[in-house]
């Protein structure tokens, strides 16, 4: 069987990321990465790997525990933005660039591999599953946080998939990685144990205008998204703003947007 063409759909990925502002977005769901380094065990000394991790949402909890730190993501801007938040923490945190479905570690590498909705997005589940297995020490721990499919996040997923040209053919949806069935079955090879939680990075703004305006012009799928959809990219908008007003808890204007998340523990 012929091998899937990943190297030009990776480099298409590291645009889209590099793509807007996402380190500005980041710090909005900051609270994912603290909880799954709390909830995985970090301990000081362990070895920890932070995959796909933008700008180390995890990797920077995991240096503060005591833990040595490696954050690895496939777009050197985002990297760089870690970089400069771990050193004005004075975190001392290894930073890779690399693909998740091909991690440049030996076997058996680490204590606890994490992934705050990161890995979800690389084209190949399976592959991914297997390296984060691979590059994970006996007894140890992979914890990641994924969108969930009936969640917020998701439903902006089905209706920009409504828009936008279909990913290739050997992609996985990554809104898959939201149920735990899919997790079970994409770790289920050696894992020994799994855990379920689930839990909410809610965003709170003034409006839902005001944030929808933030959010457009600074996440990556967004910023691409105007450039090929042109005159289109409204219809995407304002479906979209239409979601989160139906969606909004708040009822004085404000906006408080609920975005369900699974946390999955593996451990092996």
């Amino acid at each position: 069987m012929a091998q899937a063409p990943t190297g030009e759909f990776s480099e298409r990925q590291r645009a889209m990321w590099a793509a807007g502002d996402y380190a500005a977005l980041s710090q909005y769901i900051a609270g994912m990465g603290e909880r799954v380094v709390e909830r995985a065990g970090v301990e000081p000394g362990m070895d920890v790997l932070d995959v796909a991790c933008g700008t180390g949402n995890a990797a920077r909890p995991a240096a503060r525990a005591g833990a040595r730190v490696t954050g690895l993501d496939l777009t050197p801007e985002l990297l760089a933005a870690g970089r400069e938040q771990a050193e004005a923490e004075g975190l001392e945190i290894e930073w890779v660039e690399g693909n998740v479905e091909k991690l440049p570690f030996a076997d058996g590498s680490f204590d606890r591999v994490f992934s705050t909705v990161g890995h979800m997005f690389a084209l190949r589940h399976r592959v991914v599953a297997d390296e984060m297995m691979r590059v994970t020490r006996a007894g140890g721990t992979i914890a990641t946080c994924t969108w969930t499919p009936d969640g917020s996040v998701g439903g902006v997923f089905r209706i920009v998939a409504g828009y936008m040209p279909p990913p290739p053919e050997f992609a996985a949806p990554p809104i898959l990685w939201g149920t735990e069935d899919y997790v079970r079955e994409m770790f289920g090879a050696r894992a020994e144990d799994f855990e379920f939680e689930h839990h909410s990075a809610t965003i709170e703004w003034e409006s839902v205008e005001g944030f929808a305006e933030f959010f457009m012009d600074r996440f990556g799928p967004m910023v691409i998204a105007r450039h090929v959809l042109g005159e289109r990219f409204a219809d995407l908008r304002g479906e979209i703003v239409a979601l989160w007003e139906e969606v909004n808890e708040a009822d004085d204007g404000s906006f408080v947007l609920p975005q369900e998340y699974l946390l999955s523990l593996v451990r092996l």
